[in-house]
């Protein structure tokens, strides 16, 4: 693989000749960085090392995320990190917390795009820490590379000429030739290369297991498992995708090369476009069903399918090369009040100080690549606000108000601030999209039915995703602070909540109507219907829409009284269980026995019947959404 020279480096690290215990590996995509990973890891496993990989590709960007992967690392035991440009705004945390826990005998490889931060050179890290910068591959190298994937010297020299050294366009190279017999260079290499290696015909499953690995930010066999045809081998299709040359796999998990990743995609995409909304439709219809299992985390893959940018610019984790989500830190509060200060929000922030002093669990802060606060925001729901804070905070209590008053229930959060100090271009929003996320995997609520998100008017990036997602501004809400008008939005997520809604999204954009509905039971039906007369009972139930208790009360009488009439058919039988319904919920006075003597049935008819009209209206209210 033309590294010799790293791997003898490698080796005296695990001698312990080398009075290094951490390995910065860097260069860009393509160079080879998993590639030596792998062989050292191969090189430590024959020393009698043991061995933990980490993708940073399957972790969340949140230093409690790295710490959970590095739990149980026992003496003796190498670690590589591959992917490091992931999470390299969280490598203050990993020298300061993480890495400091381990065994002393412990060895760190970390590879990652960027050169590695100044913070590894200072403190007493330049004693433990060495870095090795990859190169090209020399031609020599290259040809030796190609040879291994069975290419003749030939053109294995001609390929040579134009790949630049770099592994991976070496390996796309020698697929393409097999198939096509000669490659020649072309603008975009890459692209092109990609291009030539999917332009086979691989059979259905190979072609499906591909382009759910292109469209899905990770891989399983349960994925696959979910979205390819039923009876298809799911197991079989994994091992296929872990032995591609381009796709990196970690236990179960296998993902696309980054640098390959979007030109798989729009290859597939564009040779079968249906077939690839087909399966990205299948792939959040699997991430839902988990989400239902309690994951939090879906959220993030399930944005990963978006293609809309207002959409997915609130949930992804595309910014995290950049920036990371963490908890509040000393010094922390006088960097961000600085900060708003000096820009004219000192109003704002004197009402905000307060959370950050004494409820710190409802602050999330975010932070750049050296550490440093970029921004923060600030969480609320009904049944965890801190009543000391909120006892100075009026614009607070007022959002927690209409919460109580408009949403009807508990499962609201409320995204009391999301401030954003980079900088960057409103169309960036990367360090907002991390505490977004953060927020939504932290707060009380796990699947908030509700959203109560405030914002200064100017936000217009902000007002698009609020729009797109269906929110509608709360006029009570108005207000003005620091001499700037501040609107806030109610966004209803549906019976299904935050996960469902996400759901919805990603359907909606492939053109299949979403059947959020679907989660109603006959329970859920029932208590409605015993709910009926009472406002307060009906504006808390899964079926409300809208905004104050009156309203979410007859919107769910609405459904009702109009799945009731349209459920059952003109026959006899039908109208019968149309007036069972009816008159045992929805006209009040009558007793179950008046209702029977009045239908000429008995008791027993009677109830069943009832049991029978519950049942239908609640499957046409599922099918109908």
């Amino acid at each position: 693989m033309g590294r010799s020279r790293e791997l003898e480096l490698f080796d005296r690290i695990l001698a312990g000749t080398l009075d290094r215990n951490v390995l910065l590996v860097h260069g860009p995509g393509g160079i080879g960085k998993t590639g030596l990973l792998r062989a050292s890891a191969a090189a430590a496993r024959r020393a009698g090392r043991t061995t933990r990989w980490i993708d940073a590709r399957t972790i969340d960007p949140i230093p409690a995320a790295l710490a959970a992967a590095l739990e149980g690392v026992g003496p003796r035991t190498v670690v590589f990190l591959d992917g490091f440009e992931r999470i390299a705004a969280g490598a203050r945390e990993l020298r300061e917390e993480v890495l400091p826990r381990l065994p002393g005998d412990v060895v760190v490889v970390i590879a990652g795009r960027s050169r590695p931060d100044p913070g590894w050179f200072s403190g007493g890290w330049a004693q433990v820490a060495f870095t090795v910068e990859l190169a090209e591959l020399s031609e020599k190298s290259s040809v030796e590379l190609l040879a291994e994937h069975g290419v003749p010297d030939g053109p294995a020299r001609e390929i040579t000429q134009w790949t630049a050294g770099s592994p991976l366009a070496l390996v796309l190279a020698a697929g393409a030739f097999h198939r096509h017999g000669r490659v020649a260079p072309e603008p975009g290499i890459l692209t092109t290369l990609v291009r030539l290696t999917t332009a086979v015909e691989w059979d259905d499953t190979q072609f499906d297991a591909l382009a759910v690995c292109a469209v899905a930010r990770r891989t399983t066999p349960d994925l696959l498992d979910g979205a390819l045809e039923p009876g298809s081998d799911a197991e079989g299709a994994f091992g296929w995708l872990a032995g591609l040359p381009w796709v990196d796999r970690v236990g179960t998990t296998v993902t696309l090369h980054d640098a390959v990743r979007e030109p798989v995609r729009e290859s597939l995409s564009g040779s079968r476009p249906a077939r690839e909304r087909e399966l990205r439709g299948r792939v959040a219809d699997h991430l839902y069903r988990r989400s239902l299992l309690g994951d939090r985390s879906i959220i993030t893959d399930l944005a990963h399918l978006l293609r809309s940018p207002e959409l997915r610019w609130a949930y992804c984790w595309d910014g995290s090369a950049r920036y990371h989500a963490d908890r509040i830190r000393s010094g922390d509060t006088a960097v961000l009040g600085t900060a708003l200060a000096g820009r004219g929000y000192g109003e704002w922030w004197s009402a905000s100080e307060p959370y950050h002093r004494l409820a710190p669990r409802h602050v999330v802060v975010a932070r750049d690549g050296v550490g440093a606060p970029v921004g923060y925001a600030i969480w609320l729901t009904p049944g965890s606000a801190p009543s000391s804070v909120l006892a100075g905070d009026p614009f607070g209590r007022e959002c927690l108000r209409v919460a109580e008053r408009a949403c009807g229930s508990g499962e609201v959060v409320v995204w009391r601030d999301s401030v954003d100090l980079t900088g960057g271009t409103p169309a960036d929003g990367s360090a907002l999209a991390m505490l977004n996320v953060a927020v939504a995997l932290r707060a009380d609520v796990p699947n908030p039915r509700h959203a109560i998100v405030p914002l200064f008017q100017h936000n217009q990036r902000l007002h698009e995703f609020c729009l797109a997602a269906g929110g509608t501004v709360v006029p009570e809400l108005d207000t003005v602070v620091d001499g700037r008008p501040v609107c806030a939005y109610l966004i209803d997520y549906g019976p299904g909540g935050l996960h469902a809604h996400q759901h919805d999204l990603v359907l909606r954009e492939l053109g299949r109507l979403p059947t959020r509905s679907s989660a109603l039971n006959v329970d859920d039906v029932r208590t409605a219907l015993e709910s009926f007369p009472v406002a307060t009972e009906l504006a808390r139930h899964p079926m409300a829409a809208g905004v104050g208790v009156d309203t979410r009360a007859e919107s769910v009488r609405t459904a009702l009284r109009s799945g009731v009439a349209a459920a059952f058919g003109a026959g006899a039988r039908e109208q019968q269980l149309r007036s069972v319904l009816s008159q045992r919920y929805l006209e009040p006075g009558a007793t179950s026995a008046a209702i029977a003597r009045s239908l000429a049935i008995s008791k027993a008819t009677y109830f069943r019947r009832l049991t029978e009209a519950v049942g239908r209206l609640a499957e046409h209210l599922a099918a109908t959404g």
